[in-house]
C-alpha cells in the first residue's frame, strides 16, 4: 500500500508541478516576449500593450482569494478545471485576436485562471498529499514553476524563428493548459483517505525541524491571521519584493541600455536572473527544516537590497553580476519563505484563504512599472527609483529582523 500512495501522491504532484510550469512561463513568462511581434503586425501601441500586462496583473491578484472558496465548495479538482478552462479561453483570444478589445479580454481571463492554477491551489495539495515532506516539496513545486520563466521566452522566439507565426504559440499554449487541467480535474484529489501510518502520523509534526525551527500546533482561524501583525508583516516583505521584480522585469533591460549596455548581455542577465530565482526556491525547501524561514526572507531582503543598489549603478559587468545574483535569490527566497512562514505561524487548515488573501493584497505592486516610468519620464532614468527601493526594503527587512512567532489569541509576540 504505502508503494501504491507514492506512486499516486507524486504522480498527482507531478501534475499540479507540471501546471504551475506550464501557466507561468506561458503567461507572465512569454507575453512580454511575443507583445512585439504582435504589435507589429497589429499595429498596437505601447499603452496598448501596457495595458493588457496590467489587467493580467489585476485579475490574477484581485480574484486571489476566490480559489480558497472554489476549493471549499467545489473542491480542489473543480479548480483547476475552472482555471485551466479560463486560461485555454485566453490563449484561444490571444491566438485569433485582431483588436486591443481581445487581448484585454484574454489578459483578464489569464490572470483570472492563473489564480485558479497557482500556489493556492498547489500548496493546499502539498498541505494534504506530501505534509510529511512539505518543505521540501514546497520547494520543488516552486522551482518547477520558476523555471517556467525560464523557459516561456526560448519557446515564444524559438516558435517565431521556426514558424514566423506567434499565433502558433498561442494555439500550443491553449491545447497544453486545457490537456493539463483535464487531467488534474479528473486525477487530482482532496486530502487522502487511506494514507499509510507514517505518513498520517506526520502529518501532525510535518517534518522534523530543528528546535531553532518555530511552527505552531494549532490552526489559526482566518479572522485571526488578519488581525495579526505578523500576517502584514510578511505580506509587506513579499509586496514589497513583487514591487521590485515587476518593475525590474518591465524596465531592466531598458535601464542596462541606457548606461550602454548591449541587448545582448541585458537579456542574458534577465535569464541568469530567472534561473536562479528558480533555484533559490529549491535551496530553501532543503535548508527550511534547519535555519528558520524568517532568516531566509531576511536573508531574501538583504539580496534585494543590495541588488536593487546594484543595478542602479549597473555601468559595468561586476555591478550587473551583483543585481542578477542578489534579485534572482531574494525574489526567489523571499517568495518561497512567505509561503512557509505562514503555513509555520498559522497551520495549514486556513491556509488557502490566508495565501490567497497575502496575493490579493500584493497586488498593489503590479502599480511598480507604472510609478516607476513616471518618476523615469520626469528624472530622466530610473536610478533614483531603485535606492529608493532600497531603502523600502531596508525598513522591512529590520521589521522582519524584529519579528516573533504570534501567540494564538492574545496576539501577543514572544
Amino acid at each position: 500500500m504505502a508503494n501504491a500512495f507514492a506512486v499516486k501522491r507524486w504522480g498527482m504532484f507531478a501534475i499540479v508541478s507540471l501546471m504551475f510550469f506550464l501557466i507561468t512561463g506561458a503567461s507572465y513568462g512569454s507575453l512580454g516576449v511575443a507583445l512585439p511581434f504582435m504589435m507589429q503586425e497589429l499595429g498596437w501601441s505601447y499603452t496598448d500593450a501596457g495595458t493588457g500586462f496590467t489587467l493580467l496583473g489585476l485579475a490574477n491578484g484581485l480574484t486571489a482569494i476566490l480559489p480558497a472558496l472554489m476549493l471549499r465548495r467545489f473542491g480542489i479538482g473543480a479548480t483547476y478545471g475552472i482555471g485551466g478552462l479560463a486560461m485555454a479561453g485566453g490563449f484561444v483570444l490571444l491566438a485569433t485576436c485582431t483588436a486591443p478589445s481581445h487581448y484585454f479580454i484574454a489578459a483578464a481571463l489569464l490572470g483570472y485562471g492563473f489564480s485558479h492554477c497557482a500556489n493556492v491551489p498547489g500548496i493546499h495539495f502539498i498541505n494534504h498529499w506530501l505534509a510529511d515532506k512539505r518543505s521540501l516539496a514546497i520547494g520543488a513545486y516552486m522551482t518547477i514553476g520558476g523555471l517556467g520563466g525560464v523557459a516561456g521566452p526560448l519557446l515564444v522566439t524559438s516558435i517565431q524563428a521556426f514558424t514566423h507565426a506567434w499565433r502558433v504559440y498561442w494555439w500550443l499554449a491553449a491545447g497544453a493548459v486545457a490537456l493539463l487541467a483535464l487531467l488534474a480535474s479528473i486525477l487530482i484529489k482532496a486530502e487522502p483517505e487511506h494514507a499509510p501510518t507514517e505518513a498520517k502520523a506526520s502529518k501532525a509534526n510535518d517534518e522534523p525541524h530543528a528546535a531553532r525551527v518555530y511552527q505552531t500546533r494549532l490552526d489559526w482561524h482566518y479572522r485571526e491571521v488578519i488581525r495579526c501583525p505578523q500576517f502584514y508583516i510578511i505580506v509587506a516583505a513579499m509586496t514589497m519584493t513583487l514591487f521590485c521584480a515587476i518593475t525590474i522585469s518591465t524596465w531592466a533591460v531598458i535601464h542596462l541600455r541606457n548606461f550602454g549596455i548591449a541587448p545582448a548581455v541585458a537579456a542574458s542577465a534577465m535569464s541568469i536572473h530567472a534561473a536562479l530565482n528558480a533555484a533559490s526556491r529549491a535551496f530553501g525547501g532543503i535548508i527550511s527544516t534547519r535555519i528558520d524561514p524568517k532568516w531566509l526572507l531576511l536573508s531574501a531582503l538583504i539580496a534585494e537590497i543590495i541588488g536593487m543598489l546594484a543595478l542602479s549603478v549597473a555601468d559595468n559587468l561586476f555591478a550587473i553580476a551583483v543585481f542578477v545574483l542578489g534579485e534572482g535569490y531574494g525574489f526567489g527566497m523571499c517568495f518561497f519563505a512567505t509561503t512557509v512562514l505562514l503555513i509555520n505561524y498559522f497551520g495549514t487548515k486556513n491556509n488557502p484563504e490566508i495565501l490567497g488573501t497575502l496575493n490579493m493584497i500584493t497586488t498593489l505592486a503590479t502599480a511598480g512599472p507604472i510609478l516607476t516610468g513616471i518618476i523615469g519620464d520626469k528624472l530622466g532614468g530610473f536610478t533614483a527609483v531603485f535606492y529608493a527601493y532600497a531603502v523600502l526594503l531596508l525598513a522591512v527587512a529590520v521589521t522582519v529582523a524584529l519579528m516573533r512567532p504570534p501567540i494564538k489569541n492574545t496576539m501577543a509576540v514572544r
